[in-house]
This record gives C-alpha cells, sequence and structure tokens, in this order.
C-alpha cells in the first residue's frame, strides 16, 4: 500500500503540482450523491464533481460508519473513464477510503483532462449494509480531510497545475445512506395441476430482499391419501449458484431440503443474489388415487410447515450473511385431474368351474381339506387378444399348490409361446396371498401371430388347483378375485390386462368367485337312495341309475364296493351283504355315517347340515 501511495504522490507532485501555490476557484465543488437501500441489498453511490475549468487530477478521502457499512469496488466514474485517465490508486480502509486519479501520467504525456462542467462523475463505490434494521436509519457518507491513509490525504482538485482543497475553496457536500427494514422474505410453492395417471413439480419460490442467501432449509407437508412425493431437486437459481452441500429427505406425509451453498474449500462464497421469486427447489407429485371422467378434480394443500417434520424437527429457514432468517411462509395447492373415460371394452373375465361355460358357476362348496379346482374363462365378441395378464387375490382359506396350466384349454390349443406365474401363500409378506400369470399367443419365431379368436361364449384359458384349508369352519366364506396392482413373490405391480391390436386394456369386466364352507360331506356306504338306513330299497336304486336313468342324490353312497365306479356290481354287492352274509360296505360303513376316506370322482350332493 506505501508504494501504491508513493506512485500516486510523486505523480501529483510531479505532474499535478508543478506551479507555485494554490488560489480559490468559486465553482468547484465535490458532491457524494444519496441512496437507500433494504435489507443487507449492496446500493453504489457516485462523486460527482462541479469544475470551472479542466480537471488534470484528484483526491478522494470518504468515511463512512463501519459498524453498519462496508464498501467495494471503489473505482473510477464515467467521466473519469471518458477522459482515458491512465493512474488510478483506489484504497480500501477500515471505515473508509480513498481514490487517488491523474488523469495524464505516462509519457508521451499528451495532456488528457476531464473537461469543466457541472454533475460530473468522477468516482463510483458500493456500499454494503451490515446489519438489518427494524427503522429507517440513515448513515452518513462523509468526505474526511486529513485522516485516511499514511501520510494522510485530503479531498483536492488539479487545475492548471494547482491543487484545490476546501480551505481554497473547494465544496465539500457529503451523502447519506438511508437502510431501510427489508420487506419481509417470502417463500412459497407453487400451484400446480395434473391428471392422476401423470405426475408434476411444484417449484419451491423464494423472494430474499434481506441479502443474498447463503444456504436454506425447505419443509413441505401434503396428504399420503392424495398425493406421492417422489423426488426433490434443485431449484434453476440453486443450481446456477453452484450448491454443494445439498441434504434432501422424503417421509410418508412431506419432504425437506436442506442446502449449504459454499461448503467446501476454497469457501468462494456462492450465494443466491436477492430477488423475486428465485427458484431455489422442486418438489414431484404423482398421485395416490384415481379420478375417471366425469368425476371432479380434487384439491388439496402443499404447505411449508415448522416444527413438523423430521428428526430433530425442522423449520424453513434461509441463512443471510450468517444470521438464521425465518421467511413468511405461503403454501400452494395441487389439482388432481380425472383421467379421460376409458373407450369401452367388451372384453370379459370370469373365475369358475370348468363347467362355467354350461352353468355360468362361480364359486361354490367346499368343505375343509378338499381340492378344488377353478379356472379362467373370457369372452370378446369385437376383438382378438394377444395376450393376457392375470393379477388375482386369495383369502386364507385357500391354499394354491403351485398347478396353474393352460392344458386342454383354448390357450393351449392354439399354442401359446409365452405362459409364466408367480404364486404368493405367504400370509407374513404384507400383501396376502396372490396370483399373478402373464399368457402371450405369439412370442416366438416364426411370429405367426397366434391370437385368442373373438367368442360371445365363455373359453377356458387356464385353470388352477387349490386346497381348502383343513382348520376352515362351516358357514364360512371365501373368495378368489380379480384385484389389480400385486406383485407375487417379485416387486413389479401387475394389474389385470389383455392386449388387442398391441394396445394395453384395462378397461373390461372381471368377476371373480366365491365359495361357501360345508362340513365334509357325510352319508352310509350303500344308502343310494339317501333314506338314512341300507336295505333292498338300495339295491334297486342303484340298477334304476344305470338302466332308467334315475337321478341320486349322492354317488358316493351308492358305490356300495367303494371302487370309484357305480355299477351293477354295487348292486350285487348288497345284495350279498343282506341276504348272503357278504362283506360289510367299507367305511364308513353302512351304520354310522361319515366321509369317504376314498379320493375318487364321485361326489356326495347331500352333505350334511351345518348344525
Amino acid at each position: 500500500m506505501n508504494r501504491r501511495l508513493s506512485r500516486i504522490h510523486s505523480a501529483l507532485l510531479a505532474v499535478v503540482f508543478a506551479a507555485v501555490g494554490t488560489h480559490a476557484f468559486a465553482q468547484n465543488a465535490l458532491t457524494i450523491t444519496d441512496g437507500e437501500t433494504a435489507g443487507l441489498a449492496p446500493e453504489t453511490l457516485s462523486v460527482l464533481m462541479d469544475a470551472d475549468t479542466p480537471v488534470e487530477g484528484y483526491v478522494l478521502a470518504i468515511t463512512f460508519d463501519a459498524g453498519l457499512l462496508s464498501v467495494s469496488d471503489v473505482g473510477a466514474g464515467s467521466a473519469t473513464e471518458a477522459a482515458s485517465a491512465e493512474l488510478i490508486v483506489p484504497e480500501t480502509l477500515s471505515g473508509g477510503f480513498t481514490l487517488g486519479v491523474v488523469v495524464d501520467a505516462t509519457a508521451p504525456f499528451d495532456g488528457q483532462e476531464i473537461p469543466a462542467g457541472t454533475g460530473l462523475e468522477i468516482a463510483t463505490f458500493t456500499m454494503t449494509p451490515q446489519t438489518l434494521v427494524s427503522s429507517d436509519t440513515p448513515s452518513a457518507i462523509e468526505f474526511t480531510d486529513g485522516v485516511l491513509n499514511n501520510p494522510p490525504l485530503s479531498n483536492i482538485l488539479v487545475q492548471n497545475g494547482q491543487s484545490i482543497d476546501a480551505s481554497s475553496g473547494l465544496g465539500l457536500n457529503n451523502g447519506t445512506l438511508t437502510l431501510l427494514p427489508p420487506p419481509p422474505d417470502n417463500m412459497r410453492i407453487e400451484s400446480i395441476s395434473f391428471v392422476t395417471d401423470a405426475s408434476d413439480a411444484a417449484r419451491i419460490l423464494l423472494s430474499n430482499s434481506s441479502g443474498a442467501v447463503q444456504g436454506f432449509v425447505v419443509v413441505a407437508a401434503h396428504d399420503p391419501t392424495l398425493l406421492n412425493l417422489q423426488t426433490i431437486t434443485l431449484g434453476s437459481e440453486t443450481l446456477a449458484a453452484g450448491a454443494e452441500l445439498v441434504v434432501p429427505e422424503i417421509y410418508t406425509n412431506g419432504g425437506s431440503l436442506g442446502v449449504v451453498l459454499d461448503f467446501d474449500s476454497p469457501f468462494d462464497g456462492q450465494s443466491i443474489p436477492t430477488g423475486v421469486d428465485n427458484h431455489i427447489a422442486s418438489y414431484l407429485y404423482s398421485s395416490n388415487i384415481t379420478i375417471i371422467e366425469p368425476d371432479p378434480a380434487i384439491q388439496t394443500n402443499v404447505d411449508l410447515v415448522d416444527g413438523e417434520l423430521g428428526s430433530p424437527l425442522l423449520d424453513n429457514v434461509i441463512v443471510v450473511a450468517g444470521l438464521s432468517i425465518s421467511p413468511a411462509l405461503e403454501g400452494g395447492t395441487v389439482t388432481l385431474l380425472p383421467e379421460p373415460t376409458p373407450p369401452e371394452n367388451n372384453t370379459a373375465f370370469y373365475i369358475g368351474q370348468r363347467d362355467f361355460p354350461d352353468t355360468g358357476t362361480n364359486g361354490g362348496l367346499g368343505f375343509p381339506g378338499q381340492d378344488i379346482e377353478f379356472c379362467f374363462f373370457y369372452t370378446d365378441p369385437d376383438d382378438n387378444i394377444q395376450g393376457v395378464q392375470i393379477a388375482v387375490c386369495y383369502d386364507d382359506l385357500l391354499l394354491v399348490d403351485g398347478s396353474f396350466t393352460i392344458e386342454g384349454t383354448i390357450a393351449d390349443e392354439l399354442g401359446a409361446e409365452f405362459v409364466n406365474y408367480q404364486i404368493d401363500n405367504d400370509d407374513n409378506d404384507g400383501d396376502g396371498r396372490e396370483l399373478i400369470a402373464g399368457i402371450l399367443m405369439d412370442a416366438l419365431p416364426p411370429f405367426e401371430n397366434q391370437q385368442l379368436p373373438t367368442t360371445v361364449e365363455p373359453l377356458m384359458i387356464a385353470c388352477v388347483q387349490a386346497e381348502v384349508d383343513g382348520g376352515a369352519i362351516c358357514g364360512e366364506t371365501f373368495s378368489v378375485d380379480f384385484c389389480d396392482g400385486i406383485n407375487g413373490n417379485g416387486m413389479v405391480s401387475i394389474n389385470n390386462m389383455v392386449v388387442i391390436n398391441y394396445q394395453s386394456i384395462q378397461n373390461f369386466t372381471l368377476v371373480g368367485a366365491t365359495y361357501e364352507i360345508i362340513p365334509v360331506p357325510a352319508f352310509l356306504r350303500g344308502d343310494c337312495n339317501t333314506d338314512v338306513q341300507v336295505d333292498l330299497a338300495d339295491a334297486a336304486t342303484v340298477i334304476a341309475s344305470q338302466f332308467q336313468g334315475f337321478e341320486v342324490g349322492c354317488l358316493d353312497a351308492c358305490d356300495a364296493n367303494d371302487d370309484s365306479t357305480i355299477n351293477l356290481a354295487d348292486s350285487v354287492f348288497l345284495l350279498n351283504f343282506l341276504f348272503l352274509f357278504g362283506p360289510t360296505p367299507p367305511d364308513p360303513g353302512p351304520y354310522v355315517a361319515g366321509p369317504d376316506p376314498t379320493a375318487d370322482d364321485l361326489d356326495c350332493a347331500l352333505p350334511a347340515s351345518c348344525n
């Protein structure tokens, strides 16, 4: 600094003060402009000059209250620059600054000078508040002679090789910078809207008049029954500032974002400048519900909240000049718009018994421990089907043993090339029991475009073998239902869907099945006419069922010899038992009713009562 001062002093002495003595000039003056600034925003002021003759150089020495203000960017004003000044020496000091200028300081000494005039801007400087004020606070910016620098400098102009200072008529007009309380800093969420099968980002906008922001915390909450927060990302202003520490956190009902702009060395002072609606963050939301036209849109609030989220609980804050400031908070809204009504589709899928096309039977009766079968059917009078996606839920009274097959179905007959399925019987995985399956008719070369045909009659595409829980209670029911959004044993959510013309179609009819638990069927072996006694009439009933078309209520009871076939041998077996001391009919026998211990295709349509 001393060398720089020597240089300006030497230049001024050699070039400017060559003339002997000083004299007064009545029209010479220096004026510091007034200004005002809100919060910590910087304000640029000027030094204006009135001169009655051209000026060859000048020295400025200006002081201010260092407790309120700091100075930066001390430099030449427009008039000084226009004169192509050759020596400009600014010095920033505690509580003040100096500026020495020699217009023509170097060879060939062409005699440059600042012409005479009024209101000429010869210097500019930027003042920055160092504290926030709560009321209007004037702060003096003053010309001060004999205090700043070493040796101390005074405010002078050089004209005609002579120095002019306050004692020789140079007018010095001080200025004032008025510090204003900042408008409230404001953080707000921009309202958005989107269709429920889409997503959109709500921008977090900051209006920061207090000063440049060095860091911030955003905390926003939403209704988790309606919205899902997918991601939190930096806004354009935060990205532009080069944020170095970024900590997003997503909760069930909201999310937080902590940012420090300048966190790593070399600590270059990154910050977000003052401004209105600076984009500092984006919260990407999707919908947790589905709305279909003509149902109305639903609007929900997204709020900036203090002390509700995080551990420890977080508040919305901004950091300005190392101070934490709580901005005013303004929430936004998310409007969930209805999706267009899907086009009508005449496809229908059913769960039913193997004889469903003839009987239309969904579900039926089942007793504890019984092996049952349920099958999948479709109808579509308009379109061929290229593939099928099946998603089924069933409750814990049913155990699917892993036998999912298309054998003997239309899908098998037409050569379905991809068949895969998953069965989830785990009651402890949080999502119940599930079956998912995919059937794609044409999946392998030579790609002959196999498709399931149009049909108005239900056609079977797959069947599943299952077992009724042995502990099921009489009178209970269980269901096998189509249900969307399940994942089987994996992680991918599967919906019921058909592929028609290479499009995913989900808007179609789905009909599940319900079963009622009945007691294990009980009967007397040989009681073919079900009159609760075994006698000659039963032998006659067997003959009538075989040769005269007589319908019986319990085939198991007519199977007197338990060979899983009803024929004349059963009548002979009964006659031998009744009159020729033949063998007793096998379990459950002719005396006490009970279940059939033999697995066969015969059934008993007259199970015991639940009472």
